[in-house]
């Protein structure tokens, strides 16, 4: 019992060092998700993940807008919608 109350009391430690959310990434490298506070104190406590690098996240982000802006010009064809840019 006294184990599961000092893991708790560490994962509370740390989460109050941490801001609202974070962005992590597994040991392997996998791309950066951002986890709640409380999520991100039990994955680094447990040390399965590591906080992301700016690198990483900025990378990610630039990945996530590109294929935002894919799925729009999809969803714009299959509606016969053409966007034609000025020369």
């Amino acid at each position: 019992m006294r184990d599961i109350r000092r893991y708790w009391q560490e994962v509370r430690a740390l989460e109050a060092t941490l801001p609202p959310f974070v962005s992590l990434v597994d040991v392997e490298g996998s791309a950066p998700v951002e986890v709640s506070a409380m999520r991100a104190a039990q994955l680094l406590l447990a040390k399965s993940h590591r906080v992301a690098s700016d690198e990483q996240i900025s990378f990610q982000r630039d990945r996530d807008v590109a294929a935002g802006k894919e799925i729009l010009q999809d969803r714009r064809r299959r509606n016969g919608v053409a966007v034609v840019t000025p020369k």
